[in-house]
């Protein structure tokens, strides 16, 4: 430092120099970190002989990896860690015909949540591979409901002494604003048509309709009744004693006084209760251990590498060809399109439906002369109804191309979700899908009566009765609500109409089993909502069957990723590799989880980018996932 110099100069030049160094020594750090990646990168990954194919998944189940923004998500510690259905299913599909796997290991404490459908899925998976004669073991610190729903299909499902199974049943509870909203002279503008469209009611009730409560406890007990019957009949217990544990835990804890992991060991829930060192030494016995004393095994993502699996979400084609294909035959590809999310008019494809970046995809489809059917998998509580309409269109073109379009259901596919899919060749759900909500709303809100509270007044003129338009600060006239109200009532016949003409239905039958009301997709198979039951495999043949294909390739459709951004994510979610390194599952202050509710909330509204202002979106399964994985976490910490 020149000595001259004034000491605020000085101090801003070393606060400077000490920048440069810092950013210098992070991005040295970065460099070390991506050389030490590509090194490992290059080290081949080798399956062991008579080895357990470790699933140990960590975050949420979803259909597709979504890619944020990695530094953002970093700085706000909000990183989404997800695990991917196709690469779970892939891999326990493999396994099971691998020679060199000989057993299974659920290590499930660091899955957050599991959709019912997803753990449906994976059930089915897990059940396909016993069926070669191997073994299943499950070994967790704590099971949440959807970890142990999967858990529940193990030979042996063991836990630690200090863990617990959590039962919680399913339920919604949302934040009301009415009483808020009015205290502070926020006015609320409602247009909607449906009977049971419940996405308004926080905004203009102060606790839930008599007609919500009614279609969502009817919901949640449908895919109650199916966990029950899926842990009982895995677990040879009777439904009752199920229920019993969930709606009498606290009775049945302090029989036990008070110990959570006996409580549920009584219940016959797991098999044993063992320590780290004890389970491992158990699965030990079934696999045998590696030169390193580590249990001989190889985690899921890293068989899917060893075996050169090509996943879902990949541009690249993975073949998969019908059963006893004639190659002579008529062959071609079938197109499979992911969309999860809300549904929005965003120009990208991020955790949300971009209408604009999905009908590119599907326009792919229709200009490809090797593509002769597609396949979409719908995860989605809806969004927008100009979207989801550009989207159905654009779905249109395809079948009037001559390309059969089938849709697959994923966790929900309801509202907006299902407007995309009403006019499907075929539709093909999930069991514990939810489906259905078909109806409409729009929403805003206006705040001249809180600024009238504080002086400030709006005025002036126009040379119609339109020309003020919409403002928050004017309020809204009788005639634009006018126009709004049947532009929604316009919108839901139009809903109705395409479902009925989609799926053969008469336009009252519609009418009756509509009003914004959600089904599980069994009930919505039975109200031919949807055509049949089944995962993405029924879909695929189905679409293959309907482009009267004899062999086919499956062809995986998404858009391009930027590399920066991929490195970036992966480096700040970096898998550990590993074998059964059990960890106690990862814990949540009450404080986040009360921000995480409130960022949920903003979240939402962020996304309803309507040009009309009118949505076809589901509340109750917007909330689904957000409110499961809150309460992932086990009661006693």
């Amino acid at each position: 430092m020149n000595p001259t110099q004034s000491l605020p100069s000085r101090v801003n030049e070393g606060i400077s120099k000490a920048r440069n160094v810092t950013l210098n020594l992070l991005f040295l750090v970065f460099v070390l970190v991506v050389l030490a990646l590509l090194v490992t990168s290059c080290q081949s990954v080798q399956v062991p002989s008579d080895a357990a194919l470790v699933v140990n998944p960590r975050g949420v189940v979803v259909e597709k990896l979504s890619l944020g923004d990695p530094i953002s998500e970093a700085l706000s510690g909000e990183s989404r860690i997800e695990a991917e259905l196709t690469h779970l299913l892939g891999a326990i599909q493999a396994a099971a015909d691998d020679e060199n796997i000989k057993a299974m290991v659920l290590d499930l404490d660091e899955l957050a949540w599991a959709a019912p459908a997803h753990a449906f899925r994976l059930g089915q998976a897990i059940e396909r591979f016993k069926s070669k004669n191997k073994k299943v073991i499950a070994y967790s610190y704590f099971y949440n409901q959807s970890a142990y729903q999967i858990a529940s299909h193990a030979d042996e499902l063991y836990m630690h002494p200090l863990g617990q199974v959590g039962l919680y049943g399913y339920g919604n509870y949302s934040f009301y604003f009415n009483e808020l909203l009015e205290k502070i002279n926020v006015k609320v503008h409602v247009f909607r048509v449906g009977e049971f469209k419940s996405a308004v009611e926080p905004y203009t009730r102060n606790d839930m309709s008599p007609e919500a409560r009614m279609a969502n406890s009817a919901l949640y007990e449908n895919l109650w009744q199916t966990t029950v019957e899926t842990i009982g009949a895995n677990r040879a217990l009777e439904h009752e004693d199920v229920r019993r544990y969930a709606n009498a835990f606290d009775t049945a804890l302090e029989q036990t006084g008070g110990d959570l992991a006996r409580t549920a060991l009584e219940y016959h829930l797991v098999d044993e209760l063992l320590t780290d060192d004890q389970a491992r030494v158990r699965i030990g016995e079934t696999v045998g251990f590696n030169q390193d004393r580590d249990i001989n095994g190889i985690d899921y993502l890293s068989y899917l590498e060893a075996t050169g699996y090509q996943p879902a979400s990949g541009h690249s084609d993975s073949p998969t060809s019908g059963d006893d294909a004639d190659m002579d035959g008529h062959s071609g590809k079938v197109a499979v399109i992911v969309a999860q999310g809300i549904i929005t008019n965003a120009k990208h494809n991020n955790g949300v439906i971009g209408a604009n970046p999905t009908i590119a995809l599907i326009r792919q489809v229709r200009r490809d002369p090797e593509i002769k059917a597609l396949v979409m998998r719908v995860d989605s509580p809806g969004g927008s109804q100009f979207a989801s309409e550009l989207i159905r269109q654009e779905l249109e073109l395809v079948q009037l191309a001559g390309k059969p379009v089938i849709t697959s259901f994923g966790a929900s596919a309801t509202s907006g979700g299902y407007w995309i899919a009403a006019t499907s060749d075929h539709i093909v759900a999930e069991p514990s899908t939810i489906t259905g909500s078909i109806g409409i709303f729009a929403l805003t809100t206006s705040f001249e009566q809180s600024l009238a509270k504080i002086g400030v007044q709006t005025d002036g003129v126009g040379t119609t009765d339109f020309a003020q338009g919409f403002s928050p600060f004017t309020g809204m006239s009788e005639k634009l609500s006018n126009v709004l109200q049947s532009q929604v009532e316009h919108g839901y016949q139009q809903f109705i109409e395409l479902v009925a003409r989609g799926r053969n239905l008469e336009v009252d039958t519609v009418a009756e089993i509509a009003q914004g009301r959600v089904w599980v997709g069994e009930v919505a198979h039975e109200l031919g909502l949807v055509d049949s039951l089944g995962g993405l495999e029924t879909a695929i043949e189905e679409a293959a069957e309907n482009a009267q294909l004899t062999s086919w390739e499956v062809a995986y459709l998404s858009q391009p990723v930027d590399a920066r951004q991929l490195l970036l994510q992966q480096l700040l979610t970096a898998r550990e590799g590993g074998l059964v390194e059990f960890s106690l599952p990862g814990t949540t202050s009450l404080l986040n989880r009360a921000l995480g509710e409130l960022t949920a909330i903003t979240g939402l509204l962020d996304h309803l980018d309507d040009p009309y202002m009118t949505y076809v979106l589901c509340e109750t399964c917007q909330w689904q996932r957000h409110v499961a994985t809150a309460s992932a976490s086990p009661l006693i910490r």
